[in-house]
């Protein structure tokens, strides 16, 4: 008994070098108060998951953690040891039984962008497809509008164990036009066909990265923006000539009217 209460004076239990650091997790038994001091250090600002197969998760530095907690071995406190918890600030004590039932410990908190990055690295939006929307031939000095497939895509997997969502939005297009060299930076892109021959319509999308701990965190932002590379697109540009002009002629009187195929003079 005089260990728990000397855990209850702990009211500002910080994460300690047996703790994982953030973005990563490791693995501990819920045992005897003397050989629990990761699960002790570890608990402040957490939150305790429970799966539908029983496991136990300590997830730290999770946006709807409260803090501090405090852990209870096996089966609860005596009332005088409650009234000391939750009097030096403890409040939603944990009882966690049986003894040496495995628990495992996640960090979430403030990953280094080089963790983010490994970690996120398998996740990576559709590669766009360019559209081309008007039907060949194409003749020079024709608008031909150009669009792609490029939106905003969402996955839903698991990262450390946790339900995990990975959401990316396009932020930045990036057309070219070669050989004419055109280039544009809009969504959607209208390119009037100033060169004859072979033309290829290639198209750069810059994505935004966010994740999501589902009922642990708020959306995160991830920097740098994922670069994607549509496939390119060849057109051919034809050069048509101008129908031959008409020649005007003065309207001139007939006997009759005019039959298909007529040869009479003025029809």
């Amino acid at each position: 008994m005089p260990v728990l209460a000397s855990i209850a004076l702990l009211t500002g239990w910080a994460m300690g070098a047996n703790c994982p650091g953030s973005f990563l997790s490791t693995n501990s038994t819920v045992g005897a108060i003397t050989n629990s001091t990761t699960l002790s250090i570890c608990v402040s600002k957490a939150q305790l998951i429970t799966g539908t197969n029983g496991s136990l998760t300590l997830v730290i530095g999770g946006a709807t953690s409260t803090a501090p907690r405090c852990l209870i071995y096996p089966n609860g406190l005596s009332p005088d040891l409650t009234f000391q918890l939750l009097h030096s600030g403890h409040v939603g004590c944990w009882s966690l039984y049986p003894p040496g039932q495995p628990i495992n410990i996640v960090n979430v908190g403030s990953p280094s962008s080089s963790k983010i990055q490994s970690a996120l690295k398998q996740f990576k939006p559709t590669v766009p497809r360019i559209l081309v929307n008007a039907k060949p031939p194409f003749a020079i000095k024709s608008v031909i509008p150009f669009s792609s497939t490029a939106g905003n895509q969402q996955i839903n997997s698991k990262l450390l164990s946790l339900p995990l969502q990975v959401r990316f939005k396009p932020v930045d297009f990036s057309w070219q036009v070669q050989p004419s060299k055109k280039v544009s930076s809009s969504s959607k892109f209208n390119w009037v066909a100033d060169t004859v021959g072979s033309v290829q319509v290639n198209l750069k999308v810059s994505y935004s990265v966010e994740y999501l701990f589902t009922g642990i965190t708020t959306w995160r932002r991830v920097q740098p923006n994922i670069i994607m590379n549509a496939l390119p697109v060849s057109l051919q540009v034809e050069q048509r000539a101008e129908p031959p002009k008409q020649a005007n002629e003065i309207p001139r009187l007939v006997s009759g009217p005019c039959q298909s195929g007529s040869v009479a003079w003025g029809c």
